[in-house]
């Protein structure tokens, strides 16, 4: 797991040590990444400075089923003393009073399907720009990004780390292509030691928003039943239950 800090504090802890990695000095930039920052600097900075708030949201970008998995175990994983942190169950949801914004990425092929070699994969670093780029609107109040799909780490994750320190934005980057990592382990530590918890007493609160192809591929929409491609395997409903109730409770709320 990779993150966007300039010590890494946990890597002491054997379940994660396989995961931590520190971006090299002088990383190449992707040509998207140099475009955005070069046509768009002062507009992304001023959306950066809207980042990092406790209050603000853990926002999971990736393809649908993998943000919907994720979404679920951080709505109901129990692995904490909520009080301080031991790995010991409290009864109580570890991520309570949190916010978890899932992007679905519905503008993409199957991650899979594309290489991770050649232009394929700079394919796939663009995918995770992208994403992060739809992450940074400014309704969503990012405090924390994971990028929920293995496929998007080699390399994607590193451009993304890149993208908001050249315009500023401090927050907790996450992606592994383990897929032993334990996200929630990590996303838990990660908003401790940040002090990025909201320490609101109420159950996680599940939003949906989506990105379609074409001109809005980098603009998240609020989910719309009507516009999942008919190539979805079944409704959200169905995979991640829990996330889908909260959303529709919640959706209209600010």
């Amino acid at each position: 797991m990779r993150f966007k800090y300039p010590l890494f504090f946990f890597a002491a802890l054997a379940l994660l040590s396989s995961c931590v990695r520190r971006v090299e000095a002088g990383y190449s930039s992707i040509p998207l990444v140099d475009r955005l920052v070069d046509n768009s600097l002062p507009e992304l900075q001023h959306l950066a400075e809207r980042t990092g708030d406790p209050s603000g949201a853990i926002v999971l970008f990736g393809e649908p089923l993998r943000c919907l998995a994720m979404s679920e175990e951080l709505m109901n994983c129990d692995e904490f003393d909520n009080v301080d942190a031991r790995l010991v169950k409290d009864g109580l949801p570890d991520f309570s009073g949190e916010t978890i914004v899932s992007i679905l990425d519905f503008a993409n092929p199957p991650y899979d399907s594309l290489s991770i070699s050649g232009k394929d994969s700079l394919a796939l670093r663009e995918i995770a720009v992208r994403g992060a780029l739809a992450a940074l609107d400014s309704t969503l109040g990012c405090k924390m990004l994971v990028l929920s799909s293995p496929a998007l780490a080699p390399k994607g994750g590193e451009d993304v780390v890149d993208f908001f320190g050249k315009i500023g934005c401090d927050v907790p980057v996450i992606f592994s292509a383990d897929t032993s990592c334990s996200f929630t382990k990590v996303c838990y530590k990660a908003l401790r030691e940040r002090n990025l918890f909201t320490h609101n007493i109420a159950y996680p609160v599940a939003r949906l928003m989506m990105v379609l192809g074409g001109e809005n591929s980098s603009r998240p929409l609020l989910f719309d039943d009507n516009q999942v491609p008919e190539s979805f395997a079944d409704t959200v409903g169905v995979f991640a239950p829990n996330t889908y109730v909260s959303h529709v409770q919640n959706k209209h709320n600010p």
